[in-house]
């Protein structure tokens, strides 16, 4: 196997793998217009980013000990870091796990991993700051390393996409990191205190040192770090904001469509009972389908198709079958699956219907050409005229309750003479040419 081969190898196996997703995935799973929901999944992910950065953190101090294993404290904070990445992510789980309902809970718990994570970068930095070698070239190796952790800090509290978390963020960091780089960066404080020098003397020489202008420096590049994510933030909440919208219009457009199909069917397709009798003639009815369709050389799998689609009044029972209880989603695809049945429910009765206007503007000489052209507009394809001539033939044969029952010579002769004009000539060709077969199909059943 080619290297080429084991990367595509490789990409194809993390593009089906939902682990990253399940993991790492701020929107997985959750509804994005529960702010509630948002929060609480956002914790739980960037508690398991967390969980990695100690085990970074962890891995860089692993480094430094095997670099200088002459001091014992590099080791000792090592091993120390396991039990408090274990505690602040036991912690963390503790507020978590209350749910999403305790909205108070997932705030703390926003507020405490945010913490957490500046806090912990600064003590990292102190350590590497004090535990830093000087290279062959005169430099430090580690200081300005560690102070890079203050950023990804930083960054990993973005995450949130809390502009008022920031902002209460952001104060404290600033007076801390300016602490930390008069205290820490840059001794300042001894400076002040040397007795060589006054009060002012001291002052001046920390304003004009270049160890102020670097401390200036920092601190511009922390603010305009700063000022960058919160900008981020802002764009990101706007459009999270639009998504919401977004998606609480799709919802309303959901629920009337749902409501909208449900009251549609409900109107449009009756509750059916059938008879005995009516069974019977359905039977016919299919046998008859079948018969013509296969004359008229329909494929196999289309004869089927015309038969289910002959008793789909019969075999069917429509019901949507939602509940309140079901979310908006569930209840919307519900509906979508359904709509084709209903479309085709809807369409078979409406085949019926006609069925029984044709046969009564026939028999009550009331058809005239306006009417069979507007039916003939109506039933413009082969299946609906083949399923429509074999009912016809059926009510004529049959009793109703506004006719009697016709022999089969009396019902060809009528449809010849006043139901042809409903049809294409090829179908009632075909099934006038056939009429005996189609006797034969009714008076067995």
């Amino acid at each position: 196997m080619g290297f080429k081969d084991l990367k595509n190898k490789i990409s194809k196996k993390l593009k089906r793998s939902d682990f990253f997703q399940d993991k790492c995935g701020f929107e997985n799973g959750i509804d994005i217009t529960n702010d509630n929901m948002v929060i609480y999944r956002k914790n739980i992910v960037i508690k398991n980013i967390i969980f990695v950065i100690n085990l970074i953190y962890t891995f860089i101090f692993m480094i430094i000990s095997i670099g200088d294993p002459t001091n014992s404290s590099n080791w000792l904070l090592t091993i120390l870091l396991f039990p408090v990445t274990a505690l602040v992510n036991y912690f963390l789980g503790k507020l978590i796990k209350k749910g999403p309902e305790d909205n108070l809970s997932q705030t703390m718990a926003m507020y405490v991993a945010a913490f957490y994570m500046f806090l912990s970068s600064i003590l990292v930095y102190v350590k590497l700051k004090y535990g830093e070698v000087e290279t062959a070239s005169g430099e430090h190796y580690l200081s300005e390393a560690g102070y890079i952790l203050i950023y990804i800090s930083l960054l990993i509290c973005a995450f949130y996409q809390n502009k008022k978390m920031l902002k209460n963020i952001f104060v404290w960091i600033v007076v801390i990191i300016t602490i930390l780089h008069f205290t820490i960066t840059y001794p300042m404080v001894e400076v002040a205190g040397d007795s060589e020098y006054t009060i002012w003397e001291a002052i001046v020489k920390i304003f004009t040192g270049t160890e102020f202008r670097d401390i200036l420096i920092r601190t511009i590049l922390l603010i305009s770090f700063m000022l960058i994510l919160y900008i981020y933030v802002s764009m990101t909440n706007y459009m999270q904001d639009e998504r919401k919208k977004e998606q609480a219009k799709r919802r309303a457009v959901q629920e009337n469509y749902i409501k909208s199909v449900g009251d549609l069917f409900d109107m449009t397709i009756p509750t059916l009972t059938f008879t005995d009798d009516d069974k019977k003639e359905n039977l016919i009815l299919c046998g008859m389908v079948r018969k013509l369709a296969s004359l008229l050389s329909y494929k196999p799998d289309k004869i089927e198709e015309m038969v289910s689609y002959t008793s789909l009044l019969l075999d069917v029972q429509f019901e949507i079958g939602i509940s309140d209880s079901m979310n908006e989603d569930d209840r919307f695809d519900i509906v979508k699956s359904k709509t084709d049945l209903g479309l085709k429910l809807i369409s078979r009765y409406e085949l019926e219907r006609k069925q029984e206007e044709i046969l009564r503007h026939v028999l009550d000489n009331s058809n005239n050409d306006e009417f069979v052209k507007r039916m003939r507009e109506s039933i413009n394809n082969d299946m609906s005229q083949i399923i429509l001539i074999c009912e016809i033939y059926i009510s004529m044969r049959s009793v109703r309750e506004f006719k009697k029952a016709y022999n089969h010579k009396n019902t060809m002769s009528t449809m010849e003479k006043s139901f042809k004009v409903f049809f294409d000539s090829l179908v009632f060709d075909r099934f006038s040419k056939f009429d005996t077969d189609f006797e034969a199909i009714y008076d067995e059943e």
